[in-house]
């Protein structure tokens, strides 16, 4: 997936052929590397000598791959094109239109389950089954991601979406709840081919001091989705559910439009997505491994990656306290203030908001600073004493308190979300982006599933204090987990190390 074949003469995969193979010559004509290869064959005991001798050429190949990389970096054009605009746009929107139905049905979940005669907990699961469908097939989906590219993942994704809204423009009868839980199986699954995605674009098409504001970029859109799912159902959808004719033209209102748009928009992906530049757009990509990817390995290497793993967990109960609070918010909000979804649906919405302002406020310090420990560690200590704060505050029952926490907690902890797939991409490299930002992903499905089916009930026993001390706890818990990670680098050394490199040679040396 990353083989720039076709950028032109300086970045043909037939020169890169014939530098390698000049090197290597070069290295072994080289007179300093004869005189260390005989030494490696002249040592006197035999055993010891087979295994110095194994050590001399391990090292001497290291140094061949550590030549070949620094002349390769020389040779790559390195160009920014503002058609990386333009995809990255294409992408959100269809991300956008993805997250919508996420949480479109959960927001005035007392009218739906009246109006399809369900129960609150079948309704959550119209959000939940995004999260099952993810774990389930995230995986399979991160090798076609990896093996056939953006382009077709993202018209894939596309053509989920479409298939999803023309499901749901059959969903306008009481007796068809098992037609609404099909559309947002087909949505389901095209978020899975899609929230992998943002890593991806931004370090395919972006710059080096552009990856972590792309990557937010990216995420944005899906956020927006998740804004409209709250506060356009909450302020359509609000007859009472014993009028069934009126409730059938308000779902006809929101799922005929969003056909309109996933046809369209499915049209403009297919032609005008594009799946990558023509040049390279970093050092780091031009000299990132291209050959293929040893699944089974790789993931050995992400499980065996302490700080991943730390990550994983940290990352997945921030989101997943996040998901949690969202998939809850119509019932907290409704036991303090009863009849108002429409309230529910803004306050949800201003959730979202507000952490998309975040998202791109902590992508640009991310690119300015690189301190993602440090950035991480401020983003769970701040939710964690905010939500410590709403959850003693939300005894005065001011809408004004309600409105103001959940945009503090947006802006943290939707904020989080691009840094921490970028954070697993920056200490992974050169493993694929899509491979770890797959099991980030995952992290969020597994942590929201068990942290809203243990709020829920908490919730319903004993009251929102109860679920929000719940939240408290997580948020906690993934502070001290962050403390723990060791932050290596590894992307941005390669491209420190590789500007720094390439300064100091001249260019005639680089290629003889």
């Amino acid at each position: 997936m990353e083989d720039y074949r076709h950028s032109g003469p300086q970045t043909d995969s037939s020169n890169a052929t014939f530098y390698i193979k000049n090197i290597s010559l070069h290295h072994n004509n080289n007179p300093k590397n004869s005189k260390v290869a005989e030494t490696c064959s002249s040592i006197p005991n035999v055993t010891d000598a087979s295994k110095e001798k194994h050590r001399c050429i391990e090292k001497n190949h290291g140094d061949e791959e550590k030549a070949v990389k620094k002349r390769s970096s020389s040779v790559h054009e390195i160009k920014l094109y503002k058609k990386r605009y333009l995809m990255l746009f294409l992408f959100a929107l269809c991300s956008m239109m993805n997250g919508f139905p996420s949480f479109q049905y959960t927001v005035v979940a007392n009218i739906v389950g009246c109006y399809y005669d369900v129960s609150l907990s079948a309704v959550n699961w119209t959000c939940d089954i995004h999260m099952v469908v993810f774990l389930v097939l995230v995986f399979p989906i991160m090798y076609f991601i990896d093996k056939k590219g953006i382009r077709i993942t993202l018209i894939v994704g596309a053509v989920l979406n479409f298939l999803g809204s023309f499901a749901q423009c059959f969903t306008f009868a009481p007796d068809r709840f098992l037609v609404v839980m099909t559309c947002q199986a087909l949505y389901a699954l095209g978020q899975v081919f899609l929230l992998s995605l943002p890593p991806f674009i931004a370090a395919v098409w972006f710059g080096a001091g552009e990856v972590g504001l792309a990557c937010a970029l990216g995420v944005f859109g899906n956020q927006l989705g998740f804004a409209f799912g709250f506060i356009i159902p909450s302020n359509i959808i609000t007859s009472n559910c014993t009028e069934q004719v009126d409730i059938s033209n308000e779902l006809k209102i929101i799922a005929y439009p969003m056909a309109v748009i996933n046809t369209v928009l499915l049209v403009i992906v297919f032609f005008v997505f594009v799946e990558k530049p023509k040049t390279f757009p970093s050092i780091a990509q031009a000299t990132k491994p291209t050959c293929e990817t040893d699944y089974v390995k790789s993931l050995k290497k992400l499980f065996m990656h302490r700080s991943f793993v730390l990550l994983l967990f940290g990352y997945g109960l921030i989101t997943g306290t996040y998901f949690g609070i969202s998939t809850l918010m119509n019932e907290m909000v409704l036991i303090h203030f009863p009849g108002q979804e429409v309230v529910a649906g803004i306050m949800g919405a201003m959730l979202v908001f507000a952490g998309m302002v975040g998202s791109v406020i902590i992508g640009a310090l991310l690119d300015r600073t690189h301190r993602y420990k440090a950035i991480s560690l401020f983003a769970f200590i701040m939710s964690f004493l905010l939500m410590l704060v709403y959850t003693f505050l939300i005894k005065i029952e001011k809408i004004w308190i309600q409105f103001l926490m959940f945009i503090l907690l947006g802006f943290i902890m939707t904020g989080y979300l691009p840094a921490g797939l970028d954070f697993g991409a920056e200490i992974t490299y050169p493993e694929p982006e899509a491979m770890s930002a797959s099991l980030l992903n995952a992290s969020i499905q597994i942590f929201s599933i068990i942290l809203t089916n243990i709020a829920s009930p908490i919730l319903e026993k004993y009251g929102d204090f109860g679920s929000n001390i719940f939240f408290c706890s997580s948020l906690l818990v993934g502070a001290i987990i962050m403390g723990c990670i060791k932050c290596e680098l590894k992307r941005t050394y390669a491209e420190d190390e590789e500007v720094d490199d390439t300064k100091s040679q001249n260019i005639e040396d680089s290629i003889s």
